[in-house]
């Protein structure tokens, strides 16, 4: 199975907020409207290395953080 395209995982989360997302980018680990509260999720999840995202605003170009 081919992993999901970050594009499709980030469908229906609403606009300026944090996502966590798998080390190998398949799944959202967790969602919040701060960059701490997302990567305590995370760890709580049992990812410990995630790829935060932040939506965009709903005209705005995406921020992604490594």
């Amino acid at each position: 199975m081919e992993p999901k395209r970050e594009v499709d995982l980030l469908k229906g989360i609403p606009p300026r907020r944090w996502v966590a997302l798998s080390f190998d980018r398949s799944r959202v680990v967790a969602t919040g409207g701060s960059y701490g509260e997302v990567v305590d999720r995370a760890e709580e999840a049992g990812e410990h290395d995630p790829v935060l995202v932040m939506t965009p605003p709903s005209d705005g170009i995406p921020v992604y953080f490594a």
